[in-house]
């Protein structure tokens, strides 16, 4: 080559040496940025229980007739228990009490009321969790989904393994033919 075209080459060389050290530091302090974005705190979901009156069980679930049982984990030697409680009823392990509220077979969302949809297998039982006369957990568990909601305290864990329905009592399928035919 000549000296005259290497004096032509040498700063168009230059200035693309110079643009591509300009692009690979905006492309850094663009990852930086992207970094920086993605690292913030996610926001917290919408939580669908958070709109719910948890005092008050839903009617429905009240009327069901059946039983539930729950495990209980020890976290501090990983034993479990289990309790059987039936619908209104109540039971006690080292000091825990559950009290069985409400029962669902196919318990679902929407527009912030829990409905009990017998076309969705998702059974669920409304409970309160206490010890020592405070309240630990009011809700429900969720049979499908035992991770989700609940009961979790450094020393223990609760979750719902099953649930029994019941068919209405003879006496309580008479009484309610004659009260809807008379």
């Amino acid at each position: 080559m000549s000296a005259r075209v290497m004096s032509m080459i040498r700063p168009i060389f230059s200035a693309a040496v110079m643009l591509g050290v300009t692009l690979l530091i905006s492309g850094c302090e663009q990852e930086k940025v992207s970094q920086i974005e993605w690292q913030l705190p996610l926001e917290k979901p919408e939580d669908l229980h958070a709109g719910q009156n948890h005092d008050a069980v839903p009617e429905w679930a009240v009327l069901r007739n059946g039983h539930a049982e729950f495990i209980w984990l020890e976290k501090a030697t990983t034993r479990r228990h289990s309790t059987t409680v039936a619908l209104g009823g109540a039971a006690e392990l080292n000091g825990w009490d559950i009290r069985l509220l409400g029962l669902a077979s196919g318990l679902r969302v929407q527009n912030r009321a829990f409905l009990n949809d017998e076309n969705v297998h998702n059974p669920a039982a409304f409970v309160e969790v206490s010890r020592d006369g405070k309240g630990y957990y009011r809700g429900w568990l969720y049979q499908k989904f035992p991770e989700l909601f609940g009961m979790d305290n450094p020393g223990w864990k609760v979750w719902l393994k099953d649930i029994t329905f019941r068919p209405p009592s003879e006496t309580e399928g008479k009484a309610g033919s004659l009260s809807s035919a008379g």
